[in-house]
């Protein structure tokens, strides 16, 4: 039996401790306090995700200018639309709902593997199909040309984009009971995100030159794991 792949970064010392405090509240703070630290934390998880997965390939890679400005302008579009739906929705919660969900971001926060840099990782699930077609990809255009897999390859990216979309919006969406609005709301939002990023990764893919993808490979790997098989960082 395979071991299972995550797609997953190193939350930051400051994410650790929003969800800390944030669940230290459910117990004791207003429902005022509450939403605004649930939103601190959830505004925080998304900017994290956005930089990680989107933000700290432009310096790994040395991005074209051309490029970069794709990446850096869908980024800060997705952003500002993550941001306000937060400010909306997370007013909206009842306490069994902030409850929930603080469990469920909680679950998200995995100890990959033993690291000096990071508390916690953040960490989703992935198959082992899409693991082996992205790396597939990445070898292939290793060994004969880049070009040759930048539409496979953005495809592979779309759909590790599509699973972080699919765990970290839309299950809690499905999970809150926030009523037919605000969940219409947090549902549209959702979808142009994963919309605006999948026009990002198709952008910039055909931008990259050849240096630029196999740097590019490199960092597609760093952000999966096999929990059992990472040294510490």
């Amino acid at each position: 039996m395979s071991q299972q792949w995550y797609l997953g970064f190193g939350a930051s010392e400051s994410l650790y401790q929003l969800n800390k405090d944030y669940r230290a509240s459910l117990s004791s703070a207003s429902d005022k306090e509450q939403a605004e630290k649930l939103y601190s934390l959830l505004a925080q998880f998304a900017d994290e995700c956005l930089d990680q997965y989107f933000l700290s390939p432009i310096e790994s890679v040395q991005l074209n200018g051309v490029g970069k400005k794709v990446v850096l302008g869908g980024v800060s579009a997705i952003k500002k639309t993550i941001h306000l739906t937060l400010k909306q929705v997370t007013k909206k919660l009842s306490t069994q709902d902030r409850a929930q969900l603080a469990d469920y971001i909680n679950g998200l926060m995995m100890q990959l593997r033993q690291s000096r840099r990071f508390p916690t990782f953040v960490a989703v699930p992935i198959d082992s199909a899409l693991r082996t077609r992205l790396g597939n990809a990445a070898l292939l255009g290793k060994a004969q040309s880049p070009a040759s897999v930048k539409d496979d390859y953005a495809l592979a990216l779309c759909e590790l984009i599509d699973v972080a979309v699919e765990a970290y919006m839309h299950q809690p969406i499905r999970m809150l009971k926030m009523g037919m609005v605000m969940n219409k709301i947090a549902s549209v939002a959702a979808d142009t995100i994963q919309a605006a990023a999948h026009t990002v990764v198709r952008k910039v893919m055909h931008s990259m030159n050849d240096k630029e993808m196999m740097a590019m490979f490199e960092f597609s790997e760093s952000i999966l794991y096999q929990p059992a098989q990472q040294k510490a960082a």
